[in-house]
């Protein structure tokens, strides 16, 4: 299926390959289906609002996420397509809905047009870290990414958004990233981030510090 430049592949061994690492067997972690957030992926919405944001979330929860919520297997039968258990399926599932919530919940805005207009108001510096928080959300990655310290990208990012505050209160055109950032500097650090630590490998989970 190929919408918008997403694309899922039918074949069922390529789709297990994304789940290469060892999950635990452990079903008590496994949650009940149901259908809590169907409501959020189905009808009209999923082509013009949750397809476009599938590219910005881990390949492997879009293919869960298409799989559960539109082909409507049960997340039995996807644990035993991908390989892992039910409790590792039921995992993924909670955190890709969890950033395409975050993802709906923000205004929508292309890397072009952050440039653009962040490049009136800021330095060079602090738009890339501004850029790369937009993207992943994780503070150390954009550090490494442009060889600061993790420390500098938080404060820099920080005034940043207190800057964004005062120029959205004077020109609208501001608005929408300061609602971005916002959110972002509220607890929602790391949420589009994927990347990969020895404590999670065995259960099916990764997150960004």
């Amino acid at each position: 299926m190929a919408a918008n430049g997403y694309v899922i592949p039918i074949d069922p061994t390529e789709l297990a390959n994304r789940f290469s690492s060892p999950e635990v067997e452990d079903e008590d972690e496994a949650e009940e289906e149901s259908g809590e957030g169907l409501g959020l992926l189905i009808g009209a919405d999923y082509e013009s609002r949750i397809v476009p944001l599938l590219n910005r979330i881990p390949q492997r929860e879009a293919d869960l996420i298409y799989l559960y919520y539109i082909q409507k297997k049960r997340q039995a039968d996807i644990a035993e397509i991908f390989g892992v258990t039910q409790a590792a399926i039921s995992y993924r599932l909670d955190r890709g809905l969890q950033r395409i919530k975050f993802l709906l919940s923000i205004p929508q805005v292309t890397e072009d047009e952050l440039r653009l207009d962040l490049a009136h108001i800021f330095m060079p510096i602090d738009v890339n870290i501004l850029v790369g928080m937009w993207e992943t959300t994780c503070q150390s990655e954009v550090a490494t990414s442009l060889g600061l310290t993790q420390g500098r990208v938080r404060h820099r990012f920080f005034k940043s958004v207190a800057l964004l505050k005062e120029a959205a209160e004077k020109d609208p055109t501001f608005d929408p990233y300061h609602r971005i950032f916002s959110a972002i500097s509220s607890k929602k650090f790391n949420i589009l981030r994927e990347v990969r630590l020895p404590q999670w490998a065995n259960r099916g989970g990764d997150e960004c510090f």
